[in-house]
């Protein structure tokens, strides 16, 4: 049943009903030195390689069915109160320093002379899906307007070489979310293989445009010291430097997939965000963003793991409103699942169709001009829509 209960509260002071859960964020960041020091009791290593893959496909959807959905908001008045507690912002720091450390001890773990070549793939992708929870982070800290926060959050992004996700999630998905020309907005009955091979490439590109227009608007060129891509990818070099000076040449492969996964992780949270789901134009423009224009999910475990990434309707409603008091809200669509049972449904199109495509047509009323399709050239990677 979903937890509806009210906190009790000291009168003047309002507690955060999560506050003593948030720090499951270190799980995450935990899991590769912990397997590293298992390792070094013996531990065989088909098991620890595949470890990360069973946690996340197995055991976290499992956990978010069997706890349930939390429904409950931080009441208006005290949103100011827990904005200003600096426990939160504290949390957020310590974990990129904890995901510096997952990162080498992935790599310590993946050079060893008893992994196989099957073993570090499997690893690199596990931990990869595993890693990609600092995007999170990054993503918290690169919407607030503290500069101490967006310089740490361009250190998150640079150990997973996604340096350009800052610049094109700020400056590109919030001003284009649910529309054709959102690259990161999934469009009705395209498969997470077609997505991926289109938002990619599109958020790239648009992270280069992005920045390029600010630099030409700042009287600099694309070599400019103050180029915030270059900054990042100088830094994601510097790292993987630092790896193979520490565990060998080969170590990058490994790396490189494990990035690689990363991406493709983000690029499955971006699926289920908007899928299907349109901006109608009025007048040449897009409609307004409104809560309808997001997909959401109340389930506390993946909420609790992924900073309440799925309460993403009131993310676009308040872009800046931090991770703490983002609310539940009533007036979005609602997801079947947590974002590691959403990930298991995506991999088999056939049957992410069969559950999704309902909801979405439901939740327009079956009108099909609140759909996004794509383009009206006919969109690679898209099956015909079906008339209503």
């Amino acid at each position: 049943e979903p937890m509806t209960a009210p906190t009790r509260q000291m009168p003047g002071r309002h507690v955060d009903p999560r506050r003593s859960f948030w720090v499951l964020g270190y799980v995450a960041p935990a899991i590769a030195p912990l397997l590293l020091a298992l390792h070094w009791l013996g531990a065989p290593s088909a098991i620890l390689a595949i470890a990360p893959l069973v946690l996340l496909f197995g055991v976290a959807p499992v956990l978010d069915q069997l706890v349930g959905r939390d429904l409950r908001n931080v009441p208006p008045d005290a949103i100011a109160q827990l904005e200003a507690d600096p426990f939160y912002k504290r949390l957020l720091y310590g974990t990129v320093a904890a995901y510096a450390m997952g990162v080498v001890a992935a790599c310590a773990l993946a050079a060893s002379p008893s992994f196989s070549i099957a073993d570090q793939v499997l690893f690199a992708i596990g931990i990869g899906f595993t890693h990609s929870l600092i995007v999170l982070v990054a993503h918290e800290l690169g919407h607030s307007a503290a500069s101490r926060d967006q310089h740490v959050a361009q250190l998150a992004l640079m150990l997973m070489a996604y340096g350009h996700f800052g610049v094109e999630h700020n400056r590109g998905h919030h001003v284009k979310i649910a529309t054709p020309d959102d690259p990161a907005s999934s469009r009705f009955n395209e498969s997470i293989y077609a997505f991926a091979l289109r938002e990619i490439p599109g958020t790239v590109a648009g992270a280069i445009g992005a920045e390029r227009r600010r630099l030409r608007r700042r009287g600099a060129g694309w070599w400019s010291p103050g180029n915030v891509l270059l900054q990042n990818w100088s830094g994601s070099a510097l790292f993987a430097g630092l790896l193979a000076w520490a565990f060998g040449w080969p170590v990058l492969v490994f790396y490189a997939l494990h990035c690689a996964t990363v991406w493709f992780s983000i690029t499955m949270a971006n699926y289920t965000a908007h899928y299907g789901l349109l901006r109608r134009e009025v007048d040449g423009r897009p409609e307004p963003c409104r809560a309808d224009h997001s997909w959401s999910s109340s389930f506390l475990v993946s909420n609790l793991l992924f900073l309440n990434l799925q309460r993403h309707a009131d993310h676009h409603m308040h872009a800046r409103r931090p991770f703490q008091t983002l609310a539940h809200r009533g007036d979005t669509p609602d997801l079947p699942a947590g974002i590691p049972g959403l990930f298991c449904l995506m991999l088999v199109p056939p049957l992410w169709f069969r559950v999704m495509n309902p909801r979405l047509l439901a939740h327009v009323g079956h009108d099909m001009t609140r759909i996004n399709t794509g383009p009206l050239r006919e969109s690679p990677g898209t099956r015909p829509v079906p008339q209503t």
